[in-house]
């Protein structure tokens, strides 16, 4: 299945160098051209200016912030933003937390394209 609604451009946020660009390359393999990468949320709020993205992925654990501390504030300022949380502790806490504060969806790592695939075309639907 194709992807019919604009998902990009899409943003991921992870301070892992690795971490982005297996899931960047995943997402160029399903087809996406427009992935821009920050490894913390004040390199990201450059990019959110200046390219609002209608999908991030966002790391829950990130030094010295909150991931669902920036889910509050993309949810406040970019209120079209479909936020991806992304973490390797997927607890049913940590998952329902950030459905409550707006997430759209979540994967746990490792994931794997088909994972990721299936949470964008989840958001699509929604979109």
């Amino acid at each position: 299945m194709e992807f019919v609604k604009p998902l990009e451009p899409i943003l991921i946020i992870d301070d892992s160098q690795d971490i982005r660009e297996y899931l960047s390359n995943i997402l160029i393999e399903l087809g996406f051209e427009e992935i821009f990468e920050s490894e913390d949320f004040e390199s990201a709020k450059t990019l959110l200016n200046k390219t609002p993205p209608n999908v991030i992925f966002l790391d829950i654990e990130l030094p010295g912030t909150d991931g669902t501390q920036i889910l509050e504030f993309i949810n406040d300022h970019y209120p079209h933003t479909h936020v991806i949380m992304c973490s390797g502790h997927n607890s049913l806490e940590n998952v329902q937390n950030t459905w409550e504060l707006g997430a759209k969806g979540f994967i746990a790592k490792p994931f794997n394209a088909k994972k990721v695939d299936t949470v964008l075309k989840r958001i699509e639907l929604i979109a």
